[in-house]
């Protein structure tokens, strides 16, 4: 998930070869195995939703883990929460779509960290009764882990995440039984590029948190940058920037953290003036508090994220407010002011009110939610499409290899997953406008109609966009004062470097025939 702040443990990927796969599955098991210090320290919010329906010959039990504990992301947590709920509510009440079955669920919070996130997987497939798949998981760190856990050459349970946006997790061979509704970081690039060459942006900054499949999502996306066949980049830099954990030393002005972090953004501005900024929600403040402090919110820059709109943001820290209002963001596209998704996000806001669930305070329930419904119905729909195949609705690689031939629209959209269990889906263009954190949407994106970029415009065809600063025209690629761009004295200085050294080069060929000449008279 691309808009949320996570503790993270570092991690590396490995290839999914047997001796690697079995290094990683032989290490987790031990860390479950040793983990009673950590059930101590921390306690599931353990939920068992059942429908009042009349049990029927056949239950199917759904592992549902999200985050409602870090602070960027609880009270979204709790939405999709609600939204997991309405969806086995809606299926077990359909007569007519799995007459046969019924949907249990078995709910986990997986706090968006590694240790949580295991202990709550471990929790759910150890305890009664069996699970048959894995639906949510908020973070890419808990996804990445989990997928090693469920292949099918482990417990081959499928997963479906509602959130989880590595590019990592884009790899089959290594992850064979994971598909996911949300998309990936990496997916974003495209629609990036699309709208760099409507405001004619050419040098780029990329800043990223170091966290390995952040870093290697950006470094694909500079790499996409500079091959675009869409549009020509003269230049894309990009910052790996380090996030502490620490609160007290983010918010130290003195702490090598920020000391770091303001020497990156110093390197950045001399070199781009439009900063995309890769990482979870508690990153992008990072970034986007200091680049304030340092004057960077002038009317001279722009900054772009993917997903931001789905962060828990204090509307009552002024200075963060202040700091966001103008940033560009990008989400899956969803029309959220029509009567269908009106009618979902009144439910979930029922629920939530109903279970007493922390509120998110926005107007409508966020896409994730949304997401986390069609995540329940995407697995529904695969078991039954295997009962009529007569195909083990427990094996979790075949249930997957189905999902690729679903296609509906869902609460978040049109649904349609690829061979790798991606999502291929739609950009919208979201923007920051005012003091109050308030996205609103100015563009979209289309993935299937010859890649556009659709911009609002206002009645002069002036862009419907607040930038930093509030300046009335775009900031440009390198800067209102061109200082970043090629000048007529930088061209007449090149070209008259060059007729300098032909002349040199023109000079000596000149002299060496001259002594040739005398040396063979």
């Amino acid at each position: 998930m691309s808009g949320q702040g996570c503790s993270w443990v570092p991690y590396r990927s490995m290839a999914r070869s047997p001796s690697h796969h079995w290094y990683i599955i032989t290490f987790i098991m031990g860390f479950l195995s040793h983990s009673s210090g950590l059930s101590q320290l921390y306690n599931a919010d353990n939920v068992d939703m059942r429908s009042n329906i009349p049990t029927p010959a056949k239950t199917i039990t759904i592992a549902v883990l999200t985050d409602i504990s870090s602070p960027f992301y609880k009270t979204t947590g709790y939405e999709n929460l609600a939204a997991a709920e309405l969806a086995i509510d809606d299926i077990n009440k359909n007569t007519t779509f799995l007459p046969d079955y019924l949907l249990e669920m078995k709910f986990n919070d997986d706090g968006c960290e590694q240790e949580v996130g295991l202990k709550a997987l471990s929790d759910a497939y150890r305890k009664e009764p069996k699970i048959a798949a894995v639906i949510g998981i908020s973070c890419s760190v808990v996804c990445e882990l989990a997928g090693y856990l469920c292949a099918d050459d482990q417990w081959n349970l499928p997963i479906v995440s509602h959130s989880c946006s590595s590019d990592d997790l884009s790899s089959s061979d290594k992850f064979p039984t994971f598909s996911r509704l949300s998309l990936s970081v990496y997916k974003y690039t495209d629609a990036i590029i699309a709208v760099c060459k409507e405001f004619e942006w050419d040098k780029i900054g990329i800043m990223v948190t170091n966290i390995n499949w952040y870093v290697r999502t950006a470094e694909k996306m500079k790499e996409a940058m500079e091959t675009s066949s869409v549009y020509k980049f003269r230049s894309v830099h990009l910052e790996k920037f380090y996030q502490s954990n620490d609160e007290s030393e983010v918010n130290d002005e003195t702490s090598d953290t920020v000391r770091l972090l303001r020497e990156q953004l110093d390197r950045m501005k001399k070199k781009a003036r439009i900063i995309v900024i890769v990482g979870y929600a508690k990153d992008i403040n990072f970034v986007l508090l200091n680049a304030q402090r340092m004057g960077l919110n002038n009317g001279h820059f722009a900054f772009i994220t993917q997903e931001y709109i789905q962060a828990d943001l204090d509307k009552q820290d002024t200075e963060l407010m202040t700091a966001i209002r103008g940033v560009i963001d990008f989400e899956p596209l969803l029309n959220k002011k029509s009567r269908s998704y009106q009618s979902f996000s009144e439910r979930v806001k029922a629920v939530v009110n109903k279970r007493s669930y922390l509120k998110t305070g926005k107007d409508v329930a966020n896409v994730i939610a949304a997401q986390m419904y069609d995540a329940v119905w995407l697995y529904a729909k695969a078991v039954e499409a295997a009962i009529k195949r007569d195909i083990d609705i427990y094996d979790g690689k075949k249930l997957v290899n189905l999902m690729s031939e679903i296609k509906w629209t869902g609460k978040s959209g049109e649904i349609e997953i690829d061979t790798n269990g991606d999502r291929l889906g739609n950009v919208q263009i979201m923007n920051i406008q005012d003091g109050l954190g308030t996205f609103k949407t100015v563009g979209t994106w289309s993935l299937h109609k010859r890649r556009n970029v659709s911009m609002s415009k206002d009645i002069n065809g002036n862009h419907n966009i607040f930038w930093p600063g509030n300046p009335s025209s775009p900031p440009v690629a390198c800067g209102r004062q061109y200082e970043l761009c090629p000048t007529a004295s930088d061209k007449m200085a090149r070209i008259t470097l060059l007729t300098l050294v032909c002349m040199a080069f023109l000079f000596g060929l000149l002299v060496r025939l001259y002594l040739y000449n005398r040396t063979n008279k």
